[in-house]
C-alpha cells in the first residue's frame, strides 16, 4: 500500500511539473522580415496587405489565424486594400505569456491601424476577434467606418465548447491536453469538427492553425474574454456605436449561440442581421460565395453582389440589363462592379417610417430561396434619371412587410429536434438593462494583462 501511494504521488508530481512547464511555454518570431512583420505592443505581429482602395482590416478569432480570410481577402482586394494579421498568440505572430483578452486585442488593433495610418476603416472580425472589433469601435470611433462581426458571443453563456476542446481550457491539466493535440493531428480534428456544420468543410488549414498556439495563449485568451463579455459588459458598450453594423451568424453554429445576433444588433441604430442557413461557426469557409457577396453588398451598398447567390431570372436580365446592338444581336450586361465610390454613406434616408421602426435591426433572411435587396444609398440615384422609390413602394424595405420584420421576435430560430441544445441563454433584456452603466465594473484583467 505504501509503494502504491508513493508511485501515485510521483505520477501526480510529474503531471503537475509538466503542466507548469507547458503552461509557461512562450514563443518568439525567429526571423521577422520588415515586409511581413511589425512590432506592436512589444510583440512581433505577422500581417499581409493586398489590393487597393479603401481599407478593410480582417481580424480572426480564437484558435485560428489570418488564413481563414484567404478567399474573402482575395475577393475584397479587387476593390479594397485588405489588411490581415495574426493576433498575438496565434498563427505566425509572437506568443507571449500574457497580454491576451478583448481589451488587449482591441489595443493591438488600434496600434495596428495607427501604424498604417488607417481612419474610418472597415473592420471585419470573427469570433472573439469580432468582440475586439466592437471594443475598438466603441473606444476609438474615428478609426472604424463600418463594422462586421461574425459568430461573435455577446455573453459568456453563449460559448459552448465541445468536451475535447473544453479539456484544453482547464487549469493545471489543460496544457497537457493541448500538448497532446499539438502532436496528434486526429485530436486536433476532433477539436475543430464542431466548428463547421459539414465535416467536408473542415480544411487542413483550420486543423493546423489549432495546434500553432501555446497553452497560455489558448487558455488566457478564452478565460479573460469570458470575464470581459460576462453579464453583457461589452454588449452594453455597443450602444454607443453610431456606424453601420452587420452581424452575421450561421444558423447551425454549435460554438457560439446564434441568438447573440439579437443582442449585438439590438443596441445599434444602423444594424443588419444576416443569418446563413446550413452553416456553422465559420461562414467564410463553409459558404464562401454567399458570405463574400453579403460582405461586398454591405461595404459598397451595391445589392447586385447578391446576384451571385441567386442569379437574376433570364427574362428580367433581358428586360433590364441586356444590350441590343444595331444588328439586333443581344448581349448580356457584365457590369457588376457597382458604383465607383466604395465609401458611400450607408445611412438610411429619413422617412416617415423611421419613427415607427424604433431603430430595430433589419433581419436579412432568405425568402423563396433569395435574399431581399438592400436599400440602395442616395448616391445610387445621383447620376441617373431614375427617381428614388416612393415611400409607399415595395422597393423600400421599411414598407415591405415581406422583407422587413416589424418586430424583432424573442426567439429567431425554430430549432430542429436534432439540434444540440446550448447552455443557459443570455437574453437582451438581461444584458442590456438601462440601470447599468456602460463601463460598470468592466474587468481590467490584472494578473494576466496590463491595463
Amino acid at each position: 500500500m505504501g509503494i502504491t501511494l508513493i508511485i501515485l504521488f510521483v505520477v501526480v508530481a510529474v503531471i503537475l511539473a509538466a503542466s507548469v512547464a507547458l503552461g509557461r511555454d512562450a514563443r518568439e518570431v525567429e526571423s521577422a522580415r520588415d515586409t511581413e512583420y511589425v512590432e506592436l505592443e512589444g510583440v512581433w505581429i505577422r500581417y499581409r496587405i493586398i489590393g487597393g482602395g479603401p481599407a478593410v482590416v480582417l481580424v480572426h478569432g480564437w484558435l485560428t489565424s489570418s488564413r481563414i480570410w484567404e478567399q474573402l481577402a482575395g475577393r475584397l482586394a479587387q476593390r479594397f486594400t485588405v489588411y490581415t494579421l495574426d493576433l498575438s498568440g496565434f498563427g505566425e505572430s509572437d506568443k507571449p505569456l500574457s497580454g491576451y483578452g478583448i481589451r488587449n486585442g482591441s489595443r493591438l488593433l488600434y496600434a495596428f491601424c495607427a501604424h498604417f495610418g488607417l481612419t474610418r476603416a472597415n473592420i471585419i472580425g470573427h469570433d472573439l476577434g469580432g468582440a475586439m472589433a466592437v471594443k475598438l469601435a466603441a473606444d476609438y470611433p474615428d478609426v472604424v467606418g463600418r463594422l462586421v462581426i461574425i459568430s461573435t458571443p455577446a455573453d459568456e453563456n453563449q460559448i459552448d465548447l465541445p468536451t475535447m476542446l473544453w479539456l484544453v481550457t482547464l487549469p493545471v491539466v489543460g496544457p497537457i491536453f493541448y500538448a497532446l493535440g499539438r502532436v496528434a493531428r486526429p485530436v486536433r480534428r476532433l477539436w475543430m469538427r464542431p466548428f463547421v456544420a459539414d465535416s467536408d468543410d473542415l480544411t487542413e488549414e483550420i486543423v493546423d492553425d489549432a495546434g500553432r498556439s501555446t497553452p497560455a495563449a489558448v487558455s488566457k485568451t478564452l478565460s479573460i474574454a469570458r470575464r470581459e463579455i460576462s453579464r453583457g459588459r461589452l454588449a452594453r458598450q455597443v450602444r454607443i456605436i453610431k456606424i453601420p453594423l452587420l452581424v452575421v451568424s450561421g444558423e447551425e453554429d454549435q460554438i457560439v449561440d446564434p441568438q447573440a445576433v439579437g443582442v449585438w444588433a439590438g443596441g445599434v441604430d444602423k444594424a443588419e442581421i444576416c443569418l446563413i442557413d446550413e452553416c456553422g461557426h465559420m461562414p467564410m469557409i463553409e459558404r464562401v460565395a454567399e458570405f463574400n457577396a453579403q460582405i461586398l453588398a454591405f461595404l459598397t451598398g451595391d445589392a447586385r453582389y447578391l446576384d451571385y447567390i441567386h442569379p437574376v431570372p433570364e427574362t428580367k436580365v433581358e428586360a433590364e440589363s441586356d444590350y441590343v446592338d444595331e444588328g439586333g444581336e443581344t448581349y448580356p450586361s457584365t457590369d457588376i462592379t457597382g458604383p465607383s465610390d466604395d465609401t458611400v454613406d450607408l445611412s438610411a434616408r429619413p422617412t416617415v417610417f423611421d419613427a415607427e421602426r424604433d431603430n430595430l435591426p433589419r433581419v436579412v433572411r432568405k425568402h423563396g430561396g433569395k435574399y431581399p435587396a438592400r436599400i440602395p444609398p442616395p448616391q445610387a440615384y445621383s447620376d441617373t434619371a431614375q427617381e428614388p422609390p416612393a415611400p409607399g413602394s415595395k422597393d423600400r424595405r421599411e414598407s415591405s412587410g415581406e422583407d422587413f420584420l416589424s418586430e424583432l421576435p424573442p426567439d429567431l430560430f425554430d430549432w430542429p429536434e436534432t439540434q444540440r441544445e446550448f447552455g443557459s441563454r443570455a437574453r437582451p433584456e438581461d444584458t442590456l438593462s438601462d440601470g447599468q452603466d456602460d463601463d460598470d465594473n468592466y474587468p481590467s484583467g490584472r494578473g494576466e494583462q496590463e491595463s
